[in-house]
This record gives C-alpha cells, structure tokens and sequence, in this order.
C-alpha cells in the first residue's frame, strides 16, 4: 500500500526540518514549501492527502491557502499550526474546513498524534463512504444469464488498467459498472470521479478535463486542477461519452496515450495515472460515419467492451429488482407495505423502455402515493396501467399457450413499426428507441416480414 503524502508549509527553517524528520522517520511521504505560493505550485503538480500549514507565512497567509485547498483540493486535508494568542483564529479556521490545529511549540509526539488521527478519520471516511456505495448499488444485481455474463466481464477486467467501453440503452445501469470496476480494482482506495460530457460546452468541458491556468480565459481567476489530476490514482468515467466535441477527443486521445495532462493556457505536461471507463447509448460507429466521433479514438477506448442488455431481456431480474427497490424506498421513506398480486403481475409485464431507472422511479413513486399496506395496480405509472390494460383487452385466445408465439410477433412488429415511424424511417435511430442493436433490428426485420 503506497504511503500518505504530507506537504509542510513552514517560513521557519529549523521547525519546518524538525517536522519533516519526524514524519519522514514515522514513514510518511513528505514534501516542503517555505511560503504558500510554493506550496501551491505543489499542490498543481501532485495530490496531497495532508498539509500541514503555519497560519503566519509570508506572502499568502495560511487562512487563505486553507481556502485555496477547501475550494480546489476538498480531498486534502489541513492542519493548521499557530501561535497561542492566535487560537480563537484556529477555531475559525477548523469551521472554515481545516481538520486540527496544533499551538506552538508542541512536542514531537504531538505532532505524530494530529497526523495519525487524521489518516484514521480519512481511512473512516474512505470506508464508509465504499460502504455507502455498496449500498447505493442494490440494482446492480441479476440472475439472468445474460447479466451473469457481465459480471463475470467485470470481474476479469476490473484488475486490468486498460479503457473500458460501456455500451447499454439509458437506464440499464452503466455507472455502475463504473463504480464496480472501480470497487474490484487495485485504485478503490483512490478517487473515483465522474464527468458528464453532454452537460457542459466544449470550453468548459475541456478545462474541467485539463484544469487550466490562471488568465487562460475570461473568469480564470486562478490555476484549477482538472479532473484528471483530480483522478490521479484512480478511475476517471466519461459518462455521456458519445456527446464529446471533436475537439476534445482530439486532446483527450493523446493524454490517453502519453498519460499526461496539459492545462488549458499552459504548456508543461503533467503525469497522470488514471483508469479510464467510458459509457454511451450512442452507437459510435454511426457516429464515426457521421463525422462526429473520431475512428482512432473509439479504437483506444473500446480495448474492452461491456454491453449491458434492457431490461426487457433480463428475464426473473425485474422481480428481484422490484423486491430490492421495495425494500430500499419503504426503509427510505419510512414505510411498511408489499405489492398486491395484481401490481406484482403489472411490474412484470411491462417492457420498460426506460430499464432499471425507469422501475426504479416507478416503486418510488408507488411507495410515496400508497396510503394503505399493499400497493396496487392504481399506485403504477400510467403507462404500466396502460399496458395492463391494454393485455386484459386481448381476446382469450391471444394468450393461449397455442398462440403464444403469433401474440408475442405481432406485438414486435407493432413496436418496430411505431419507431420506423416516428424516426421516419431511419433504422439506426429506431434500434436506439427499441434498445435493440442495428444487427438486431435487421434480423427482426426480415423474420417479421417487414418491407421499408
């Protein structure tokens, strides 16, 4: 296990050698700065998990290298060291997000003490925050074989270091695939961090992958780390991956060859080390065909791909995610209730364009409208009752056992026919309303007897 790194920021050579000694000896990775300014430049090059300030410094006082690091640094923690008279400052500055203080003079031992009980707040907080993602991922679960499948994928890979493309329909869960591999993985004790690159413009985007130097643009008021530096250690997920800029792929592709970032207005690389997952519904070989997403790009991310399937083609796993989701809202909101044979019947007959996500919401909504002990079918999202419905009107005969497979065709070939229609056609964008693969669509095409 890599030791904790500690940056003394001290102007007094003498106490600043004597702390570096200590905890050098006690087995801590330590750097120095004489002033904040250094410290800072410091801080841009690497990840620190402590600082250890004097509040007085000249230049830049420590109370504002504290707000510095709170502001661009949350995952560093500070200590802060002051004079007596100054303590009721301290005290701001614990409130302000410092961890400790410490009064000169203190002895050696007391030193260590601060330091050590920091780390084992930070191990604490670390676990318990690993504890509360694994609670966080209770639909990440399945029996079907096809997600037997993908867990098995996970597990193979998760030890590896090389991008990994997740691929699935909106909804079925590909951030948790994210944070599994990134659980399974050697990096679980660092920073998992998460992007989304359809929610911000290319500018933007860019200097919150690269970070950027101050003055690099209009707002710029100082240096920022980007995410990546950010990552540094651990896993860095590209959701929404499809929706990048040219222009950012084009950077993105050589830090993912060189493994290292440059800021935005800066021109010294900086060395990374970070495990790249990246997850789109898009398909990106249209995309490529369309001139949006670059062809030596997908190739460098998708060294090894994970397919999550709909939800609809996971068979008994809509059951066991029901249950999971009634447990988790009824503990959540506190409540006590169950599903009625009627809605349990419900749940397991709609086909959830909208996957996990979209049963999800649907439980919680149950679970916050039901007033008595059962929920039923009326407590369901409309379209789930609609669908109900619309399967109790069938004629007796449409679901008898000898027209079962005629039943389940001319329903296909009335939901392929719904979304060739509503995309004019266009069979790509069709496959992507279905949550069906391009190839997948042809062969349905051709079994259905569907002439375009």
């Amino acid at each position: 296990m890599s030791k904790h790194s500690v940056l003394l920021v001290e102007d007094e050579l003498s106490m600043l050698l004597g702390m570096q000694h200590a905890l050098s000896q006690a087995g801590y990775e330590v750097a120095t700065a004489g002033d904040a300014e250094k410290a800072r430049q410091l801080l841009r090059q690497r990840p620190f998990d402590l600082v250890i300030t004097d509040l007085r410094l000249p230049g830049m006082s420590g109370m504002e290298l504290l707000e510095g690091i709170c502001e661009l640094y949350p995952g560093t923690g500070v200590i802060l060291i002051t004079a007596f008279p100054e303590v009721e400052l301290a005290v701001q500055a614990i409130k302000a997000g410092a961890f400790d203080f410490l009064c000169k003079p203190f002895p050696r031992d007391g030193l260590l003490i601060a330091v050590e009980r920091y780390f084992r707040f930070l191990d604490l907080k670390r676990e318990n925050a690993r504890l509360r993602g694994e609670r966080d991922e209770g639909e990440f679960i399945g029996e079907s074989p096809m997600m037997l499948k993908v867990f098995e994928r996970i597990r193979a890979i998760a030890g590896s270091c090389v991008p990994v493309l997740v691929l699935g329909p909106s909804g079925s869960g590909k951030e948790l695939v994210a944070g599994a591999l990134h659980r399974l993985s050697k990096r679980r004790d660092k920073p998992f961090i998460k992007i989304n690159c359809a929610a911000l413009p290319e500018h933007l985007l860019e200097s919150e992958l690269f970070g950027h130097e101050k003055g690099a643009f209009t707002g710029a008021q100082q240096a920022r780390k980007g995410k990546f530096e950010a990552a540094n250690g651990g896993t860095l997920f590209f959701d929404e991956a499809g929706e990048m800029p040219l222009a950012v792929q084009a950077k993105l592709l050589r830090v993912l060859e060189d493994q290292e970032v440059t800021p935005v207005g800066g021109n010294i690389p900086r060395k990374v080390d970070v495990r790249t997952v990246f997850a789109t519904a898009r398909d990106l070989e249209e995309a490529i065909e369309a001139g949006t997403f670059r062809e030596d790009l997908y190739y460098r991310i998708n060294v090894v791909p994970v397919t999550l399937p709909p939800l609809r083609e996971r068979g008994g796993d809509v059951a066991l995610l029901a249950e999971r989701f009634l447990r988790r809202f009824c503990a959540q909101h506190d409540r006590q209730v169950t599903f009625s044979e009627q809605a349990r019947n419900a749940l397991l007959a709609y086909d959830y364009p909208g996957n996990v996500r979209e049963l999800r919401n649907a439980i919680e909504r149950a679970v916050i409208l039901c007033a008595e002990d059962r929920i039923h079918v009326g407590h369901l999202p409309k379209r789930i009752r609609d669908a109900t419905q619309a399967s109790q009107e069938q004629q007796p005969g449409e679901t008898s056992f000898g027209h079962l497979a005629d039943g389940v065709a001319r329903f296909e070939k009335k939901r392929i026919l719904e979304a060739l229609e509503k995309t004019g056609g266009r069979r790509i964008r069709a496959a992507e309303l279905l949550g069906i693969t391009r190839k997948q669509l042809w062969l349905k095409l051709k079994e259905l007897d569907i002439k375009l």
